[in-house]
């Protein structure tokens, strides 16, 4: 097995152990302002029952009947199209730069939420009037969302915190968070990233997390536990608000995003951090 064959193995691997959708009709929240769309993630599609929303904010819930799934909201700049945006995909996840560079800077990402049985996941997003998709990262589901209108001014979710993705590859967050409720995750660097929150043993250090990625060994580490939520991928000097609610515990934060310098991931260059959900 070759080397990047190998990391995007070790990627999947520590993805899916740290580790979206059917459109209900546009309606409006409790304070009469921001669209809501309500979304079903099923196992092989993504069945819509309206395609459009109003520009602005727009907050989504994400449903997921069986299974884990992550709903990934994005939009194709001019000249790409989505065959070629498919056939990208597969190879910046294998490492090839080339393919890491065109969906970096011809998607824009438009972030996303994780949702299984039970457990739906919420994300908002302020969207322009255009073409957007939506495809589950964990099946083939994949449909379209048009955006109609000029971006009215409507009020966001709270948010009790703010998570920092930085052109070094490092999160910036606080020592502490709490354990449930929105979040702001912000890109401020050129390339985009997307942030996993996975619950993980107390004392887990930075070293351990170093040595598995370092090792690309496969399997489940020792130190993951149960509780995960995730972000969906955002590009660079963009920012997304996503809704968790996990158990009280230390967390390891991570993205996975190849990098458009060497096709790895960007956990493998130290963008991991830990942080207690308090």
């Amino acid at each position: 097995m070759n080397t990047r064959t190998r990391v995007a193995a070790v990627a999947a691997t520590l993805a899916t152990a740290l580790s979206g959708a059917a459109l209900v009709p546009t309606q409006v929240d409790a304070a009469g302002r921001v669209p809501a769309v309500r979304a079903t993630a099923l196992d092989a599609s993504i069945r819509l029952s309206t395609h459009h929303v109003a520009a602005g904010l727009v907050r989504f819930r994400v449903l997921a009947p069986s299974g884990n799934h992550t709903l990934q909201l994005f939009r194709l700049r001019k000249g790409y199209t989505l065959g070629m945006f498919e056939r990208d995909v597969e190879n910046a996840f294998m490492g090839m730069v080339g393919a890491v560079r065109r969906v970096d800077r011809r998607v824009l990402w438009a972030g996303g939420a994780m949702a299984k049985a039970q457990h739906p996941g919420r994300f908002a997003q302020v969207l322009t009037a255009g073409t957007y998709y939506l495809f589950d990262q964990g099946g083939p589901g994949i449909t379209k969302l048009t955006v109609t209108g000029r971006v009215a001014p409507r009020v966001g979710p709270a948010t009790s915190s703010t998570i920092v993705g930085t052109d070094r590859d490092r999160f910036r967050a606080p020592a502490a968070i709490p354990r449930q409720g929105w979040t702001l995750f912000r890109d401020i660097s050129a390339e985009p990233h997307y942030l996993v929150l996975q619950h993980v043993k107390r004392g887990t250090t930075r070293a351990q997390v170093r040595s598995f990625v370092k090792s690309m060994g496969g399997g489940k580490p020792a130190w993951v536990r149960r509780g995960q939520a995730s972000s969906g991928v955002i590009s660079g000097h963009t920012q997304t608000r996503f809704h968790y609610n996990l158990p009280r515990g230390q967390y390891l934060l991570s993205c996975w995003w190849p990098s458009d310098e060497t096709g790895m991931p960007h956990a493998t260059m130290g963008m991991y951090r830990m942080v207690n959900l308090r």
